[in-house]
């Protein structure tokens, strides 16, 4: 059987610690986990990508219309695709369903932490999960949504002075505009990334967006580097792991267009092969999204981090507990 450790929340790490906690919680829970992202917010995700990769099939399809392609009679109808129903359903579909995907995706992921601490176990059930996320999917929705709008408003503000600057610098040496690009995209990371705190902070605090707003900068004040590491390097595993799943997909997109310059040459994919670029393109966003607990567990136990660092929470409980609990759970302070 298993050796449990429960870990700790609240505690200071450094960047490695932050690191290991994460890799270490995913493996403690592996299973819990991933059955409930599998189960809760996977299928939204996965019609959602059928949506995608259907706009795809159809966007290629108008280079081959020449060829008698089910999806259009040539490139003449992109328009009419364009302006058509169908092409309104798909918008509202890829949209709809993936963003619903993600809002189910965080409730997930930071109700079944509440879960692990409430319970003391990794023996959480699926239901359990889901009860969370229906008690709490308002709130999730509303911080997701504020969230999108404010780094979408910040950044059409930020892009007007970096427009100005790199048309001044346009005139001096192209090099300048691009380091300005650059720098706009490192910013504008470094800032999305640093707002996606609010997601746990909401969580675990009952404040407003607003008041958790005021709540991130407290607490982010001197920390927004490492907190963009611990995110933006988490995020990155998950894009490499997930970004497997794409190969197949890519494989085969690049031997159609490669039957389009010579026929001869190439056969073009089958329709068995089509269908499994396509399971493949579902499958990536599926793991994507259940990926997504990487970086999501990354800004949690930052956020704790800090908390501990500026607060001390878990000290004054643990002073405030001292000689109330046994000795055996000394073995906790090791972990």
């Amino acid at each position: 059987m298993e050796n449990f450790t429960l870990i700790e929340y609240q505690k200071e790490r450094d960047f490695s610690q932050k690191m290991s906690v994460v890799f270490e919680f995913v493996r403690q829970n592996f299973k819990s986990l991933s059955r409930c992202l599998l189960f809760i917010a996977g299928p939204p995700v996965a019609v959602g990508a059928i949506f995608i990769n259907d706009f795809f099939n159809r966007i290629l399809g108008f280079s081959k219309a020449s060829r008698g392609n089910a999806y259009g009679a040539g490139v003449e109808n992109i328009e009419d695709y364009f302006t058509s129903i169908t092409f309104l359903l798909q918008v509202i579909g890829i949209l709809g369903f993936l963003w619903i995907g993600g809002v189910i995706t965080i409730a997930c992921v930071y109700g079944y932490m509440r879960l692990y601490r409430e319970k003391g176990s990794n023996q959480i059930e699926v239901s359990e999960v889901w009860s969370y996320v229906r008690q709490n999917f308002g709130r999730y929705f509303g911080t997701v949504t504020s969230y999108f709008f404010l780094t979408m408003i910040t950044f059409m503000i930020l892009s007007i002075p970096l427009m100005l600057v790199m048309g001044v610098a346009a005139t001096i040496s192209p090099f300048l505009t691009i380091f300005f690009v650059l720098g706009f995209y490192v910013g504008a990371g470094l800032l999305g990334m640093n707002l996606s705190m609010i997601f746990i902070i909401r969580a675990v605090e009952p404040v407003s967006f607003f008041d958790g707003l005021q709540r991130l900068i407290y607490l982010v004040k001197g920390k927004v580097w490492s907190t963009f590491g611990v995110g933006a390097l988490n995020t990155l595993i998950q894009s490499v792991i997930s970004g497997v799943f794409l190969i197949p997909w890519y494989i085969i997109l690049a031997l159609s267009f490669l039957h389009e310059v010579d026929g001869a040459e190439f056969q073009e994919p089958s329709s068995v092969w089509n269908a499994v670029g396509s399971v493949f393109f579902i499958l990536y966003f599926i793991c994507n999204i259940m990926l997504y607990a990487l970086p999501l567990l990354g800004l949690a136990f930052q956020y704790y981090n800090l908390v501990e660092l500026k607060e001390a929470r878990g000290l004054l409980n643990n002073l405030e507990s001292f000689g109330e609990t046994s000795a055996p759970k000394q073995a906790d302070e090791h972990y």
